[in-house]
């Protein structure tokens, strides 16, 4: 796809009640510090169009300039959506205590805001305090869950307490969602804002390994924070992010290397970029899954298990994937039916559920919907029951110029024929297409999913909870398939309020089973982030071999990691 999008992500694996999730140290350069030579300039490319002159971190999605969320500001921790691993910033511990009443953040001490002023729990108690005084800043909702308060416990202590046990919500607290990071804000600043939806914060102060330099709205530079918290780090002096009017621009500039790393799910990488240059590198780490989502509330067939069971069936995942990515990801099929990423697989899909998963068999489809009462026209076009022949469906995605969408759609449609099912593709510009998906006018889209992380709780509470579901008509921000079901919305609750691991997991099996026996969407393939970058310059990438971050966009949090971690040949 050749747009960069944010996509919601909430999660790792929630810990029992006063212990730590998987915490890392900041990730070490390959090389030994002694053979390390400072220095640099690192330049970053995609095509954002003109940049905004805007560095509130708080600002939706891309309403912000490129760096700010990967130079300037912190969260408390970065937590990799692809291996759950956390690495402390400006917090350095946690744990659940009080039956799980109470989650306790040590923070950081010793760090510095870039204009001097030391960073102290303070400006976390006031942060949140500061979201909760303005909602339209509370981007992950963490004023709607049960947080009840947020205290300053000494220096480097804050306590959040809760009303009701709610160990998920620990994630946005601790980190945010990807493209919606829950940063740290300066006390000493920002009380003094009182208008922050629409402060632009031309001046930012962090405490990132960077600082602002100069802004144009074609490129932004950014040079080393002389006070930053890590000792020696960034070896790099300065990341130039600059807007290119295309991937394919930017593209070339990896290949000719004129910048250092892009975003860009390139069609056919290995023949188009890998083989023209052996410095030429991908990390794809999957983070989510594309699903062929159909809307439960729409009129016709689509509120029948059978009718959804079929479409499983006449899907061949693995035909689809090597079409739209080449081989570099792969189709869903076994416990990835469950609505699951690969990386949860071995620890959350039992075998005993394998009996519940689909393949692909046209045969296996038509009979299914023979059995359901099911017709077909002289010309094999699928009837209802009564015999009355269904219209030309649409299957709806966005772009321009999503090739792997594109790809997927045009073979979706040709596969539904197989079974008398009528279908065009329709492309529509992503703000139309998404505020389709929003309200329900659609019948099958293809579409990412909500929530992907180390555990399946997160993609299932965005992709099935009743909280977001809403009629036809009404905005239904992630359950946009409309499905809900009284086993997985109290498997959902059971999981939010138990810090039990055997009990969490038992929660999962179970929506799990309600995924593959009711089939309120089909997984189709694996999606992945889409880091593209040359070694010619610089070395110290995030790669499949050392996955420090999630291959991040140049302009998200996880990308920080990159920015402190590589060093110049």
């Amino acid at each position: 796809m050749k747009l960069h999008r944010r996509e919601k992500w909430l999660g790792a694996v929630m810990a029992a009640a006063g212990l730590s999730l998987m915490l890392v140290t900041l990730p070490s350069a390959v090389a030994s510090p002694g053979a390390i030579t400072p220095g640099g300039t690192f330049y970053a490319a995609q095509p954002w169009g003109l940049l905004p002159h805007n560095f509130n971190p708080y600002a939706p999605s891309g309403a912000n300039a490129a760096g700010t969320k990967s130079c300037i500001y912190q969260s408390l921790f970065y937590i990799n959506s692809v291996t759950g691993a956390e690495t402390p910033l400006l917090g350095t511990n946690y744990k659940w205590a009080d039956n799980g009443l109470k989650l306790v953040v040590t923070t950081r001490s010793g760090v510095k805001w870039s204009d001097g002023t030391p960073f102290t729990a303070s400006d976390v108690v006031f942060t949140f305090n500061y979201l909760k005084a303005n909602p339209s800043l509370d981007l992950n909702a963490v004023w709607k869950s049960s947080l009840k308060s947020v205290v300053a416990a000494g220096a480097n202590t804050v306590v959040f307490t809760f009303s009701k046990p709610d160990t998920p919500e620990a994630v946005a607290i601790l980190f945010g969602t990807d493209g919606s990071t829950t940063v740290i804000l300066p006390q000493h600043i920002w009380a003094a804002i009182k208008s922050p939806a629409t402060f632009t914060n031309t001046s930012p102060v962090g405490t990132g390994p960077f600082t602002l330099t100069s802004f144009s709205t074609s490129s932004v530079v950014y040079t080393k924070n002389p006070s930053y918290w890590e000792a020696g780090r960034p070896y790099i002096n300065s990341v130039v992010f600059s807007s290119t009017d295309s991937n394919t621009t930017a593209e070339l500039g990896l290949e000719n290397g004129s910048i250092d790393m892009s975003y860009d799910a390139i069609s056919d990488p290995s023949a188009t970029f890998l083989s023209k240059n052996k410095a030429n590198a991908i990390f794809w780490p999957i983070s989510n899954m594309n699903y062929l989502y159909m809307n439960t509330m729409a009129k016709g067939p689509f509120s029948d298990v059978n009718f959804r069971k079929a479409v499983a069936y006449t899907m061949n995942t693995p035909f689809l994937a090597q079409r739209a990515y080449f081989g570099a990801l792969p189709g869903a099929t076994g416990g990835l039916e469950a609505a699951l990423v690969p990386a949860q697989v071995k620890q959350w899909f039992p075998s005993s559920l394998s009996s519940l998963e689909w393949t692909y068999s046209v045969t296996k489809a038509k009979a299914i919907l023979k059995a359901a009462g099911y017709k077909w026209s002289s010309s094999g076009q699928l009837e209802s029951p009564a015999g009355v022949v269904y219209p030309t469906y649409t299957v709806l995605i966005g772009g321009p110029g999503w090739t792997d969408y594109i790809s997927q759609a045009d073979n979706v449609s040709a596969e539904l024929k197989s079974i008398g099912i009528s279908s065009t593709v329709l492309q529509e510009p992503y703000s139309t297409m998404i505020n389709d998906l929003y309200l329900g006018k659609f019948t099958f889209t293809i579409c990412w999913g909500n929530g992907n992380s180390a555990t399946p709780y997160y993609q299932y509470f965005y992709m099935f909870s009743p909280s977001f579901s809403a009629p036809i008509g009404k905005v239904a921000t992630s359950n946009w398939e409309r499905f809900t079901s009284p086993i997985i919305t109290n498997a959902l609750k059971s999981y939010a309020s138990s810090s039990s691991a055997s009990v969490q997991k038992a929660d999962m099996v179970a929506i799990e089973k309600q995924v593959l026996t009711n089939v309120p969407v089909v997984p189709l393939t694996g999606r992945g982030n889409w880091l593209v970058y040359q070694t010619r310059t610089f070395t110290g990438f995030p790669s499949a071999s050392n996955p420090y971050n999630d291959g991040s966009a140049s302009d998200q949090e996880g990308s920080m990691l990159t920015y402190v971690n590589v060093y110049q040949k």
